[in-house]
């Protein structure tokens, strides 16, 4: 029990502006990686409110995109930021479990909501999480 969970990650990038990242965690148990994937996803329901908090700076929007049908389930966010400096900013999120195994990807890019691809991240997030065991 004493025993720290086991995590890897994964950074993927473009020589533009695109950017991507897969964390995944291996608990000591089922229960404790169902606890972490519910963490994670609470963390993510209210990711925009909590950027703006920190960043005063920053206005930040989410969408929920729904449940992805992988092993036991993943749940896919998008969340687009606009700087008062000018930049904007899309990224999706994803969070998705397979017995004691958690994953977390994120995708991001220049643009906004328009730029998102949100179907194509479906089909990552079902492709990571079906490709945890």
């Amino acid at each position: 029990e004493a025993l720290p969970s086991i995590s890897v990650h994964r950074a993927y990038h473009t020589d533009l502006d695109t950017t991507a990242l897969q964390v995944t965690v291996v608990e000591r148990s089922e229960q404790r990686a169902k606890d972490f994937a519910a963490l994670l996803k609470k963390n993510l329901d209210g990711c925009a409110e909590s950027v703006m908090k920190q960043y005063p700076d920053i206005t930040a929007e989410q969408k929920y995109y729904g449940k992805v049908n992988a092993e036991e389930g993943a749940h896919v966010y998008g969340v687009h930021t606009t700087a008062t400096w000018g930049a904007s900013d899309i990224n999706m999120f994803s969070v998705g479990r397979d017995g004691n195994t958690v994953t977390l990807v994120r995708w991001g890019q220049m643009g906004n909501f328009a730029n998102a691809q949100a179907a194509d991240f479906k089909k990552t997030t079902a492709t990571a999480v079906n490709k945890l065991y």
